[in-house]
């Protein structure tokens, strides 16, 4: 199978805004949470959840990163984030991984 580079040079990576944002809002949340810390698989399955449950939001430039800044502040993006990385703790904390 052929690897994503053109012949002039390789071809920008899509990332995806959304991890980076709930990445940032849940350090925030676990800075204020006031129980015991959450091992690193718990805070991978958190995220997991709480991504499952929000729409993506790829971008490859410096420019469509901006945009998508932009939608996130004029669509309150953040209190939805907020609410399924919540919920996400809740599940994890009441069903651990053994």
């Amino acid at each position: 199978m052929l690897s994503p580079v053109n012949r002039i040079g390789r071809m920008p990576r899509p990332t995806n805004y959304m991890e980076e944002l709930a990445e940032g809002i849940l350090q925030d949340l676990l800075s204020d949470y006031k129980g015991p810390r959450f091992s690193t698989n718990a805070l991978q399955d958190i995220k997991a959840l709480a991504l499952n449950r929000l729409w993506p939001m790829y971008t490859t430039s410096s420019t469509g990163r901006d945009f998508l800044k932009k939608i996130v502040v004029e669509d309150r993006i953040e209190k939805d984030i907020v609410r399924e990385l919540r919920t996400a703790i809740d599940i994890v904390r009441t069903n651990p991984r053994q």
